[in-house]
């Protein structure tokens, strides 16, 4: 058999020669290909480069070590870096090759026929994984062919050996787990990768557990404590059929079957109970308590005992105590919480945390190396709080899950699983302070601490919190005291590893000197203010006359002026609309600063606002004029030449007014001298409108209808009514006529009405409330 076996595998290794020889030249071209080099821009990072170039942003410590640098603080704009883009495509075009190669492999069943190939083809790939976290490049396509090479052997194997006589193997050991064969008096150990045949007994002792595969690819988990035997393991070379059946004495086990057809059978003997299905995901467990059922697949689970039948449904549990049968849907799936999906963690150890599930009264973890969970790490029961702590995990990924337990101790639904990255890192953080330098003198008592460290890294600036930048970059301002101050700032890694630099600063005062600026500048707000293109600012200071003053602006010096002999200073500065802010500086004879101001100044040529609440009537018969509302930041306000009162900004008048046309001048003035001026004109009339004819009468005859016109005038113009009473006859009609102020002409018309006419009474008004009577 053996002989075949190589002969099939020299027929692979031959195609594989003839089908990869081309593609192992382009990847060593591209080994050895010239590597492009970009440049630093401001705006760029390290990852976002590396995900542009490499197609991966983890990369970039790769590209700092090629390039010769020792830390990103380093890398600014205008810096050359070679880029491995060739390079990384060949690795990855290697990894990728290993992988399918691997997976073509397991699907012809190489973990049971070839397991020690198929394990030195996935070491080998996780060491070319490894090599390409470090950029070693030729070493990642070296291990990825080794890996393909024994994927491909361990293909050839599988292929052969479709029909030994194995039907089970050992594909998981986690702790101490035995077995006994039937040629075996006593139990031994048992190792990954032993074959099992029928009437094969094995068992778990405590924190243990183990997985069986079988031929179909379908498997057993034995959790600790358990015990079970392979009663039989047939197959049919024929039809493909199989038949398992499985009996579990104690403890519990977990199964996910290959998908079961009419030709295939699995069956589960537990003491007194016989189970079979055509289910491929279920959990049994057999203690002193009683035997327990979950199915979590679509098709049911048939328990037999004795006589009864009890079929499991999906998401079903039953509980076998005695002659007693307890039914139950089993709680749904667990929410994780912690850490997030892809984490990463260190040391060894990660904190794992789920969500409450109400009615569980334990939970299920399991920790495992791959997807499938078949190479479990961690297998806890009855977990009784929703977190635990995984210890002593080697680097590499891991997928997690968890169950809810209820009060039958029935698991439920498993969680969707998460997957967590372990490493080991004993690197400290880089940590560099960039400002102020150590031992240096200052004279402010402020001084800005800048520097940069690794984005994730903890920051703690004298023992207070400090949260870095997104490239991590941190700034603080710390307020420092005369003599001598000691700055510490510590940078703690993810994985605890921790850099601390500690500076010395040095506080000495100067003596500080006062700067008043006049309060006869003409102010603005808060601003200085004039109307021309330059201020003129002056005032007096404490400091010595002749002492240097210099005015800053927009970070560069605008003027430098002296103290006079009396204390005072001059000085004129450009403004413009916008508020512009200037820094005056008085220094010493060494140039240390001895006093500091600041003030904003502006050009303002907008004149106040000047705004009536009620603008003046027309027209008036009252001899006062109130006169109400706001002048904005006027400080001058004058009606006709005369200053007037304000509050706030509002104003107050009361004017008298004369006879006849009045006209007022108001004017608002602010401190830069704009004005602003508001004409107001208004009538004070006394005197009732004058009626200058009356004529009543029927214009078109004796049937005609009957017209009223009366001619008056007046000098604030007559109303647009005027109420009159006339008589005809016996009888009298009251009315209004309509007033024409334009003709001076009021009038109406009545209809035709017989007997004679007589005006007993008419008024007319004007605007300013007089009336004349007739």
């Amino acid at each position: 058999m053996r002989t075949g076996i190589l002969k099939v595998m020299a027929l692979t290794f031959l195609i594989v020669a003839i089908g990869t020889g081309g593609a192992r030249g382009v990847r060593a071209n591209q080994l050895n290909a010239p590597m492009p080099v970009i440049e630093f821009q401001a705006g760029d990072t390290l990852r976002e480069l590396a995900a542009q170039y490499l197609q991966d942003p983890d990369l970039w410590p790769v590209v700092l070590t090629l390039n010769g640098i020792l830390s990103p603080a380093q890398v600014v704009p205008g810096v050359q870096l070679r880029m491995p883009v060739e390079q990384v495509r060949a690795a990855d075009v290697a990894l990728t090759a290993s992988l399918d190669a691997i997976q073509k492999a397991n699907a012809e069943g190489a973990q049971i026929f070839a397991p020690v190939e198929i394990d030195s083809a996935i070491n080998n790939r996780e060491q070319a994984g490894l090599q390409r976290a470090v950029g070693e490049w030729e070493d990642v396509v070296a291990l990825s062919d080794i890996a393909t090479g024994f994927a491909q052997e361990a293909l050839a194997i599988s292929v052969a050996q479709r029909d030994r006589s194995a039907e089970a193997v050992v594909s998981d050991v986690q702790g101490s787990v035995e077995g006994r064969s039937p040629a075996e008096p006593t139990w031994s150990g048992r190792t990954l990768n032993d074959v099992l045949v029928e009437f094969e007994r094995m068992r778990t002792l405590s924190n243990s557990t183990t997985q069986i595969t079988f031929r179909d690819l379908s498997r057993l988990r034995l959790n600790a404590n358990s015990n079970a035997t392979i009663q039989r393991m047939r197959s049919d070379p024929l039809t493909g059929g199989e038949v398992t059946k499985v009996s579990l004495v104690n403890g519990d086990f977990y199964a996910l079957l290959n998908q079961l057809s009419d030709n295939t059978s699995f069956e589960i003997d537990v003491p007194g109970v016989k189970t079979t299905t055509d289910s491929t995901d279920f959990w049994i467990k057999n203690d002193q308590k009683g035997a327990r059922f979950v199915n979590y697949d679509g098709p049911d689970l048939a328990i037999q005992q004795g006589k009864n039948t009890i079929m499991v449904g999906a998401n079903e549990g039953v509980v076998l105590s005695g002659g007693d049968a307890k039914r139950a849907d089993v709680l749904g799936a667990v929410d994780l919480t912690r850490p997030a999906a892809e984490a990463i963690a260190y040391a060894g150890q990660v904190d794992l945390a789920w969500a409450v599930v109400q009615d569980a009264k334990g939970y299920w973890l399991e920790v495992a190396r791959d997807p499938g969970f078949n190479q479990m790490q961690v297998s806890e029961w009855a977990i009784p709080e929703a977190g635990f702590k995984a210890r002593d995990l080697a680097p590499g990924d891991y997928h997690w899950r968890v169950a809810a337990i209820d009060l039958l101790g029935l698991p439920g639904s498993w969680s969707h699983p998460r997957v967590f990255t372990m490493r080991i890192d004993e690197t400290p953080p880089f940590l560099t302070v960039l400002s102020p330098a150590t031992d240096s003198l200052v004279t402010s008592s402020q001084v800005e601490f800048l520097g940069v460290t690794e984005a994730d890294a903890i920051l703690n600036l004298n023992g207070e919190r400090l949260e870095p930048g997104a490239d991590g970059s941190f700034a603080a301002t710390l307020t420092l005291e005369p003599g001598e101050n000691q700055i510490r700032v510590d940078a703690q890694d993810p994985a605890g590893n921790r850099t601390t630099r500690a500076i010395s600063v040095v506080y000495r005062p100067v003596e500080q000197v006062s700067i008043t600026f006049s309060d006869q500048i003409p102010r603005s707000g808060q601003a200085l203010a004039t109307r021309t293109e330059q201020i003129s600012v002056w005032g007096f200071s404490t400091a010595a006359p002749g002492a240097d003053m210099v005015v800053i602006g927009s970070e560069a010096e605008t003027v430098r002026s002296r103290i006079g002999p009396d204390g005072g200073f001059r000085f004129s500065v450009p403004v413009n609309e916008e508020p512009s802010t200037y820094r005056v500086e008085i220094l010493s004879p060494t140039g240390a600063v001895e006093g500091r101001a600041a003030f904003s100044a502006l050009q303002d040529r907008t004149p106040p606002d000047l705004d009536l609440d009620l603008p003046p009537p027309q027209a008036t018969g009252e001899p006062e004029l109130r006169l109400e509302g706001d002048a904005g930041d006027a400080v001058r306000l004058m009606l006709n030449d005369a200053p007037l009162a304000m509050q706030d900004g509002r104003f107050l008048i009361d004017a008298e007014l004369e006879p006849g046309q009045n006209v007022f001048e108001l004017v608002a003035e602010d401190a830069v001298g704009n004005l602003r001026v508001l004409r107001l004109e208004t009538l004070l009339d006394v005197d009732p409108p004058q009626i200058i004819n009356v004529d009543l009468g029927r214009p078109n005859g004796a049937n005609g209808p009957i017209e009223l016109k009366v001619e008056a005038t007046d000098a604030s113009g007559l109303r647009q009514a005027a109420s009159y009473v006339l008589r005809i006859g016996d009888v009298e009609r009251e009315g209004f006529l309509r007033c024409n102020a334009a003709q001076n002409i009021c009038s109406a018309s009545l209809p035709a009405e017989p007997g004679e006419l007589e005006l007993v009474e008419l008024i007319i008004e004007d605007y300013a409330g007089n009336a004349a009577y007739e």
